[in-house]
């Protein structure tokens, strides 16, 4: 085949088999095209929505078993069903008891979100701090028992001298003839009273009453007093003070509801019980107050129709 006949193959070829080959590719194209479009786009957009449903539905699901641990935890009729674990017993008996002054704290840092979130971190923070502390005490405790419990095989008590009431006696008697020597008390004069408060006497009680601070200047006092408490309160932790402050009176006024029935507490898996769902307890208790600040609407503004 010569480079004509070649050239007239490759000519015939272009005309009658490419434009056929480009139209199959094309429509090829076109369909799947089409199909990207028709069909597997809205595939994959409901995959995606069943996801997001999915995402949705568990939320709602541990929104509502969160619901069900606090009911479990805090409502009244409980007290007649007790758990199965001690230390969810007494940890619902401490919840009940401190559950309204945390939320009283809490839900009066109403000017900006800030001062709550410092509230709960400072709050939280602090239960771990109440839990390790009580931890670390009774374990010191245990080693005191034992120091105690294993006194020295060899010690022996010793008995005192013959003289030593004689000696205590004569003691006694110097003391209180040199104390008689110092007031220059004349023992012998039985008729005239003895004024033992002196004139100086009566000009430092007249002086230290002269000097009694006022309430402002105790006030002011107690404040600085208290400010450095609730610097070491929030141990490096930063945040709102105004929530700090909330933070600190609150856990004054329930620690020791939890502190006293944990250490009631003597089985471990009681104690770990108490403070795992305590610590949980403790968040979704917040969480709510958050929840039901957020949800109160505003009132309406109703104009005066005078």
């Amino acid at each position: 085949m010569n480079k004509e006949q070649e050239q007239l193959l490759r000519e015939f070829v272009r005309k009658n088999f490419v434009p056929q080959i480009l139209k199959e590719k094309r429509e090829e194209q076109v369909l799947r095209e089409h199909m990207r479009k028709a069909y597997v786009f809205p595939i994959l957009k409901k995959i995606e929505e069943e996801k997001k449903v999915r995402v949705w539905a568990r939320s709602l699901i541990t929104e509502v078993m969160d619901n069900l641990t606090l009911e479990t935890l805090f409502e009244a009729k409980d007290t007649t069903n007790p758990h199965p674990n001690t230390g969810i017993n007494k940890l619902r008996d401490a919840l009940r008891k401190a559950k309204p002054s945390i939320k009283t704290k809490y839900q009066q840092l109403t000017t900006n979100p800030e001062q709550r979130e410092t509230f709960s971190n400072h709050f939280l923070s602090a239960m771990i701090r109440l839990f390790d502390e009580l931890d670390a005490l009774n374990a010191e405790g245990d080693i005191a028992d034992e120091i105690i419990d294993t006194p020295d095989e060899n010690f022996e008590l010793e008995s005192p001298p013959d003289d030593f009431e004689n000696n205590i006696e004569k003691g006694l008697a110097d003391l209180v003839e040199g104390v008689l020597q110092e007031l220059e008390i004349d023992i012998g004069n039985e008729e005239e009273p003895v004024d033992i408060i002196s004139d100086e006497f009566e000009d430092a009680e007249k002086s230290a009453s002269e000097k009694k601070p006022s309430q402002v200047e105790k006030d002011v006092e107690k404040k600085k007093s208290q400010d450095k408490e609730r610097e070491e309160f929030s141990n490096g932790l930063e945040g709102d003070k105004t929530g700090r402050n909330q933070a600190f009176d609150a856990f004054n006024l329930v620690q020791s509801y939890f502190s006293d029935s944990y250490l009631d507490l003597d089985n471990d898996e009681d104690k770990e019980m108490y403070k795992k769902w305590c610590l949980y307890n403790v968040k979704l208790l917040l969480d709510k107050y958050e929840e039901e600040l957020i949800s109160n609407p505003e009132p309406p503004k109703i104009e005066d129709p005078t």
